[in-house]
């Protein structure tokens, strides 16, 4: 079974239709933490075109999800902005 983002199941109504509601299996992959590299590819390219792209990914990093692609990001990457910018605001 696929796990949809929390915001596509029954999040707030100002999320608007979002390209990942087309293919939510290239999302998330129910036997792995982020989907093979095909389908992470075409899932990035999905999101690519979103108008929520960057809520999406803050999303994610805010409440810590750990698998999937969120924003165009796998976790990997998130961990890496999520990284960023604590150091950027400990510069502050």
């Amino acid at each position: 079974m696929t796990t949809l983002p929390h915001f596509l199941n029954d999040g707030p109504d100002l999320w608007p239709d979002t390209p990942c509601k087309e293919r939510p299996e290239l999302f998330v992959d129910s036997s792995r933490t982020t989907p093979l590299k095909e389908k992470t590819t075409s899932a990035k390219a999905l999101c690519a075109r979103c108008p929520v792209r960057d809520a999406c990914a803050d999303y994610a990093i805010d409440n810590d999800y750990r698998d999937g692609i969120w924003g165009g990001l796998t976790v990997d990457e998130r961990d890496v902005l999520a990284r960023e910018r604590v150091t950027a605001d400990a510069t502050d």
